[in-house]
């Protein structure tokens, strides 16, 4: 029992403080001992594998030693037949004592294990010939489908689209010049079939062969408000700009793009196996070199270096750059008569330009982006304009309004006459590309080497081998 005034030591009680950081510390303890053990795990593994690189490497040497020595005593036994059968005497190579005939069964042993070694890469060259052979019928057929080309008379459909884009600019021209008659008090009286002359040339164009037969019968639909001073202004004007982009667009871009790419020459198909075939020539090449054939590997890695003579003329640079040059030129004269539509705008009230716009040296009628393209080189059509947008800000009388006017449709056409010039270039370009071959001796050249380098090269090895046999 205790007693008053005993002198005891004091008894501490553990808080949960103390017992968490107790128990903190076990598991640092019981961490630091896991990363131990797995470093000693780690170190130990190392050494093994590299124990057994070691004797790897000493048992490929002692292979190599045992293929000398079979080597030289195959030759040193050649020599003494030869010797012994110029001589005239009989020369006994066989063994006569036990131990000899023990050593000679060990050496027999470890001969054919190495012979056995030896005859584990044959199977490689097989799988590399089976590779090229593969490669060789890939890249034949590759080629084959890269160069086809569309007959030249295949591209006629591309030429009417063209020519009839073309027509259909005139038509429009014709038809901003009857605005221009009607918004000036002098409207263009209807033809024989009871339709504005512009209407009825642009439905000649559309009853060709190979064209939209829908877009001459949205033409036909067309009200001539143009001829009749009944109709409203701005009814007439709406009739205009419908009309207008009626003609603009009754040949669509996509027409034109779909018959170019049905021009395309070559093929998705032939691409990817030219691609099939320089890859597998390049797995033929590792494979070889990995089986320790050098001459057949490098004629293989030749070979897939031949693949690129095939894949340059599959890349077709010059139709690419052909199709890009075609839209630009199909494009120029469009943009052209588009600003002819922005200024007739202007004189029939469809669109307001302010003073401050007008009046400004880089304001409406001073600047037009299409113009900065080359669609105006000589700066007449910018002119002209300037000199339409002076006589309206003038409030000039009708008869100076229709004189700027018609002078400006006039110059768009004068400018409008090389830029179409220049699409039928454009045309005979992609057209040309289309139709002309990839040239047959970089063919022949590429597909001879990437089909007989690889079979050379293996028939190289294999003599290789044999002679080093038979030495």
């Amino acid at each position: 029992m205790t007693i008053l005034g005993e002198d005891r030591p004091d008894v501490e009680d553990t808080t949960v403080e103390e017992l968490r950081a107790q128990q903190e510390q076990l598991e640092q303890a019981r961490r630091d001992l896991a990363d131990r053990t797995r470093q000693e795990r780690e170190r130990a593994a190392q050494q093994l594998a590299a124990e057994r690189r070691r004797a790897e490497r000493e048992l490929a040497r002692r292979q190599r030693e045992i293929d000398d020595a079979e080597r030289r005593l195959l030759r040193t036994e050649r020599r003494l037949r030869r010797q012994g059968a110029g001589s005239g005497a009989s020369v006994d190579l066989t063994p006569t004592t036990r131990r000899r005939r023990r050593s000679r069964r060990a050496d027999d042993d470890l001969l054919d294990a190495a012979r056995a070694e030896a005859s584990t890469r044959v199977p490689r060259l097989w799988l590399a010939a089976t590779l090229a052979l593969a490669a060789g019928l890939s890249l034949a057929l590759g080629s084959a489908l890269s160069a086809e080309r569309v007959e030249r008379g295949q591209t006629g459909t591309l030429t009417v689209l063209d020519t009839a884009q073309a027509d259909l600019r005139d038509a429009v021209s014709v038809l901003d010049t009857e605005l221009v008659r009607y918004a000036t008090g002098e409207p263009v009286p209807l033809d024989g079939a009871g339709q504005l002359p512009s209407v009825t040339t642009a439905q000649e164009v559309l009853a060709r062969d190979g064209l939209d037969p829908f877009a001459a019968e949205r033409l036909a639909e067309v009200e001539p408000a143009l001829a009749s001073d009944t109709v409203s202004p701005v009814r007439a004007a709406t009739v205009w700009r419908d009309t207008r982009l009626d003609m603009a667009y009754a040949v669509s871009s996509w027409d034109v793009e779909r018959e170019l790419e049905a021009m395309r020459p070559g093929s998705a198909l032939g691409t990817t196996l030219l691609w099939a075939g320089g890859l597998l020539l390049a797995v033929g090449a590792v494979v070889l070199l990995r089986a320790g054939a050098r001459v057949a590997g490098a004629f293989v890695a030749l070979a897939a270096l031949a693949t690129s003579l095939l894949v340059v003329q599959d890349t077709q640079p010059g139709w690419r750059e052909a199709v890009t040059a075609h839209e630009d030129a199909t494009d120029r004269p469009g943009d052209l008569q588009r600003v002819v539509q922005d200024d007739l705008q202007v004189l029939v009230g469809l669109r307001s330009v302010e003073p401050w716009e007008a009046d400004d040296e880089y304001g409406y009628w001073n600047q037009h982006y299409a113009l900065e393209e080359g669609a105006d080189p000589d700066g007449t059509v910018a002119q002209v304009r300037a000199d339409l947008g002076r006589t309206l800000a003038q409030e000039g009388g009708q008869e100076a309004q229709r004189t700027a006017a018609l002078d400006l449709v006039a110059a768009a056409d004068a400018a409008r006459a090389p830029l179409e010039a220049d699409l039928v270039t454009a045309r005979e370009a992609v057209v040309a590309e289309a139709t002309t071959g990839p040239s047959t001796a970089l063919l022949a050249a590429g597909l001879g080497l990437a089909v007989l380098l690889p079979f050379a090269g293996l028939g190289a090895e294999s003599i290789a081998r044999r002679r080093k046999e038979e030495a």
